[in-house]
């Protein structure tokens, strides 16, 4: 409270008692001298005089009461002002209550109210700032303030830490053919199964802090498992064996039950980092290798893995520019009627120039990028650049095609593959003579949503062919619905050719009776020509006829067999013996 407003109030209150005295003065100075009204102006200076003095003699008194007055007024007041000022939503709390029944005690009390609810908010907004408003668990801001707090009692413990990142498979899938509440549900039933699962790991172990701290929920379908003070590393593949465990258990949403998986990703303190932030990112990149290595598991981080991440953001990172800056380039490899001995084609095979590592081969990056949504726009560049160079191949009686691959990545995103359909359309390229293989396990994945887009690509001019023919499940009766040309029959079954003789001349029997044609991919003997010929295969690639040829050379092969089968088709007539006219 300021200072001056009890001096103010003091002054008002002798302001006003010093013009009721100077009234009482003259009222009294005009009764004692039965002076009348008219007399009043003409008092004698010695009566004014002792007016005056009088009144200066009364004023201080008067001031000094004055001020006594204000303070025992604003006293209520000024304890207030106090308390106030030492409030803090951080320290104790502190009683506005006041032992009184009047204005101020209902300001107190007004103030005592207000602390609570500024206490309440306080708490609600702390809870938001560090808690997961959903399970209740700490989000990514608490994770990371319990994580920190918990290196620091480890390290003055001088024990192990193992972090586990937790990851559901597909969990997507759940928000997309169900709901978003069907999910919710679901995280929240995880979020208790996990917890359950930490308190049975820890149940012997004596820890300065609620079992609840050790389990967090950083966003999205991703749970976080802090396991401190463990002696052996054995004991975190223990708890990510009862964590898979658990998520496998079915999940009942009102009338529905949904079965999920998990992939988790481990690493340890300080064996691998000593940073909450380190940590994360250690585990973070186990758990992707769980999930590249087929879900369902768990991985522990090692070195490498830092690398081969690293290699994975370079890629990712690196593929605009090595389209805007021409590093990429397609080699072809040709496919050959085996009995004709003629190249009747080829296979677009993607390569990447890169200026510090030099060439990469599509096993290198491809997977990689298939990750990411850049997988269309590398489609449409590989799709804009054969069907360029497509126009360069020599004309013939019987043209040859080239064959372009399509990644499952783009048939299971709507948007992919309407980029990449755009460019099919866009591009234009000479009727049936470029091909489109895609692999029989990305068609049968989702063969429902797939088959109208083949249809489209069908009626624009492209032939259509499965890959990798023998390697998935499909059904017959899926089968005949497709509009595809053609069958290839994966390497695998070439290269294991006596153990899978059986399997090819039943793919070739049943493209005989579907009217399909079939190329057997990765003929590299002789043997393996004459047998695949024995068994009705008319074409076939591989490194027997060619290795992959840049468009230049494929033009001159195709150039030179054009030459020798018009040679071929010339008659000549031996010209008969004449005599010599001598």
């Amino acid at each position: 409270m300021a200072r001056s407003l009890p001096l103010r109030i003091s002054l008002i209150i002798t302001a006003i008692s010093a013009a009721l005295t100077l009234i009482i003065l003259l009222v009294s100075s005009f009764l004692i001298g039965e002076l009348n009204l008219n007399q009043l102006n003409h008092l004698p200076l010695n009566r004014l005089a002792m007016l005056a003095v009088a009144f200066l003699v009364l004023l201080p008194p008067v001031f000094i009461l004055s001020r006594i007055l204000a303070g025992r007024l604003l006293r209520p007041l000024q304890t207030l002002t106090e308390k106030t000022r030492s409030y803090s939503t951080d320290g104790s709390p502190v009683s506005f209550l006041l032992d009184s029944d009047d204005e101020f005690a209902e300001l107190g009390q007004a103030l005592q109210e207000m602390q609570e609810n500024l206490s309440d908010s306080h708490a609600k907004l702390e809870l938001m700032a560090f808690r997961d408003p959903l399970t209740g668990l700490s989000n990514r801001r608490g994770l990371h303030q319990e994580l920190s707090k918990l290196i620091l009692w480890a390290r003055q413990q001088e024990s192990r830490i193992a972090l586990l990142y937790i990851d559901l498979d597909h969990f997507k899938q759940i928000n997309d053919s169900s709901s978003h509440a069907y999910g919710d549900q679901i995280l929240r039933e995880i979020a208790q199964r996990l917890l359950q699962v930490v308190k049975q790991q820890t149940r012997h172990s004596q820890l300065p802090f609620p079992e609840e701290l050790l389990l967090s929920r950083p966003g999205g379908d991703q749970f976080i498992i802090m396991l401190p003070d463990i002696g052996q590393v054995e004991q975190a593949g223990q708890l990510s064996h009862h964590i898979i465990e658990a998520i496998q258990q079915p999940f009942q949403v009102s009338d529905r039950y949904f079965k999920l998986s998990c992939s988790i990703g481990i690493t340890l303190y300080p064996d691998d980092a000593n940073s909450a932030e380190r940590m994360l990112k250690h585990a973070d990149i186990a758990m992707y290798e769980a999930k590249r290595s087929g879900r369902n598991r768990s991985r522990y981080f090692l070195p490498a893995m830092h690398r081969q991440v690293e290699e994975r953001v370079m890629i990712q990172q690196g593929i605009s520019t090595a389209i805007a800056e021409n590093q990429l380039y397609i080699e072809y490899q040709p496919i050959v009627h085996m009995k004709k001995k003629r190249v009747v084609g080829a296979e677009a095979l993607l390569r990447w120039h890169h200026p510090k590592r030099g060439r990469l081969g599509p096993e290198t990056f491809i997977p990689i990028i298939e990750e990411s949504d850049q997988i269309g726009a590398l489609t449409v560049w590989i799709i804009e650049t054969v069907a360029a160079e497509l126009r360069q191949l020599p004309s013939q009686k019987e043209p040859s095609k080239l064959s372009i691959n399509i990644s499952s990545a783009i048939l299971n995103k709507p948007e992919l593959a309407q980029q990449v359909n755009d460019a099919l359309l866009r591009v234009d390229a000479p009727d049936h003579r470029i091909c489109l293989e895609i692999t029989e396990t990305s068609l049968m994945k989702d063969i429902d949503n797939t088959l109208p887009l083949l249809l489209r690509w069908k009626d624009a001019g492209y032939s259509i062919w499965i890959d990798d023919f023998g390697t998935g499940y499909s059904s017959l009766s899926y089968l005949a619905r497709l509009p595809i040309d053609g069958v290839k029959i994966d390497r695998s079954f070439i290269r294991d050719f006596d153990n899978s003789k059986p399997v090819i001349e039943a793919i070739i029997a049943l493209a005989d009776t579907m009217n399909l044609l079939t190329v057997s991919e990765g003929v590299e003997q002789a043997e393996q020509q004459q047998s695949l010929l024995r068994l009705g295969c008319d074409f076939a690639q591989g490194y027997l006829y060619s290795e992959p040829l840049s468009i230049s050379l494929l033009t001159d092969k195709l150039e030179q067999q054009l030459l020798r089968e018009s040679r071929q088709t010339l008659k000549f007539k031996p010209r008969s013996k004449t005599k010599l006219p001598f």
